[in-house]
């Protein structure tokens, strides 16, 4: 029991020591909330309906490869790749989710978490905003604005919105790639 424990602060500490070094002590949550995020979002709906297949071809955008987007960046913008992506999913989740047929109790809990996966990680932003002038990656907004204008086209249907809950999966699985290459950088 003992050496559970020593082992537990032992980890403790060289995690908060990799985080710490970056300057935000709130990385190490985001990988944890970023997976309860996507856990949620998996809730949410259940698997891809069937019906809903021949829509994504209406989806003319191509995903968007945050893990190959990031590669050379310094850490600075790697953390900025991840807010932007997180403020971007936060704001197409805001929109008229009245279609949908996921538990609203469901769809109400990945909201929050959400949240609070974005709040964390601009109080992570506003410390490094100083030092490293905030960037827009066009890409990313590029991708979003097609999210949201496809959103808006197929008048924010049902297999609209699974379409989108893939795509928000796929951002959600490879930003935990990109805290990874943050955490190995460092």
């Amino acid at each position: 029991m003992a050496l559970a424990r020593i082992w537990r602060c032992w980890m403790v500490s060289l995690f908060l020591s990799g985080t710490l070094s970056l300057g935000c002590e709130r990385l190490q949550l985001q990988q944890v909330l970023n997976t309860h995020t996507l856990s949620k979002l998996n809730q949410m709906g259940g698997s891809f309906p069937q019906h809903c297949i021949k829509q994504r071809h209406f989806l003319k955008s191509k995903p968007l490869d945050l893990v190959k987007l990031s590669k050379g960046f310094e850490t600075q913008d790697r953390i900025q790749i991840v807010h932007q992506t997180l403020r971007h999913i936060n704001k197409i989740y805001s929109m008229n989710l009245g279609s949908v047929t996921w538990a609203r109790n469901k769809v109400e809990h990945f909201q929050l978490i959400l949240d609070r996966q974005l709040s964390e990680l601009e109080e992570c932003v506003r410390k490094q905003e100083s030092e490293h002038k905030m960037r827009r990656n066009f890409t990313i907004h590029n991708y979003f604005r097609k999210l949201e204008k496809f959103l808006n086209q197929e008048k924010f249907s049902e297999c609209a919105w699974e379409i989108i809950r893939t795509e928000t999966r796929g951002r959600l699985q490879q930003m935990t790639s990109v805290m990874a290459q943050i955490r190995r950088r460092n």
